[in-house]
């Protein structure tokens, strides 16, 4: 596996118990507040999808605007059912986040940290996702509002109590396998799972659009997605830097 090469941006996951921001509040509040509170191996893992086979049937892109923002293929549309591969890996803060950048993203690299780019396919939403909630999580989340969010009066909203980070204390956290539980060319559900620095796993659900040609992260109307605490990674298909 590719060693991590070193961003530029150092902070780890800030706010207490994860907060962030409102995108956090979206993304990745849950998963702190529940991993940081409840016993070490509480919780029940979901049933996943298995790691044998290569790839499963997924819909192809049904829009003509499917071309990335930086000229990325679209490439396969089947939906990854085992570890990809070809991943590269670059600490973002003290969080490795998975980049290919001529293939699935991200394509653009920022000297402010946004990574964005990514392509139209079930793998380049992975990365995408992975991406998103790694630079809200190391503090960049008014990056991911103003950039990687889906317009819309949701995230207006959070763009108005978007705060900055503080407190460095809460636990990190490490990217280590998702599940792809939904694609549908323009739309996809991911559910990642991480490993905590205080001993405990879990998961966070993130829904991406496709919108002005790359992947964006899709706030709530209401309510909050609900990260869970695992009590192991079963069922995830393995996905790490570290």
């Amino acid at each position: 596996m590719t060693e991590p090469t070193v961003n530029e941006d150092q902070n780890p996951l800030t706010k207490p118990k994860f907060i962030i921001s409102a995108v956090v509040v979206a993304l990745i509040v849950a998963l702190g507040i529940i991993l940081a509170l409840l016993p070490k191996g509480g919780g029940t893992p979901a049933a996943g999808p298995s790691t044998s086979g290569s790839t499963t049937a997924s819909t192809p892109p049904s829009v003509a605007a499917a071309a990335s923002v930086c000229g990325l293929p679209s490439g396969d549309q089947a939906k990854p059912a085992t570890t990809p591969t070809d991943t590269k890996w670059e600490l973002v803060g003290k969080i490795a986040a998975p980049t290919s950048p001529t293939q699935f993203g991200p394509g653009k690299t920022e000297p402010n940290g946004l990574r964005s780019c990514f392509a139209h396919s079930p793998t380049g939403a992975l990365y995408a996702g992975a991406n998103i909630v790694i630079l809200a999580s190391s503090g960049h989340n008014d990056l991911v509002l103003r950039h990687l969010t889906v317009d819309g009066p949701e995230r207006d909203k959070m763009l108005e109590s978007s705060s900055p980070s503080g407190n460095s204390g809460a636990p990190s956290f490490q990217l280590a396998g998702f599940k792809l539980t939904d694609y549908t060319g323009d739309r996809a559900v991911i559910e990642y799972g991480f490993k905590v620095s205080n001993g405990t796993f879990g998961s966070l659900p993130v829904v991406l659009q496709w919108s002005g040609g790359d992947w964006k992260a899709v706030p709530p109307a209401s309510g909050q997605p609900e990260g869970k605490q695992l009590a192991d990674l079963s069922g995830y298909i393995p996905w790490e830097g570290v």
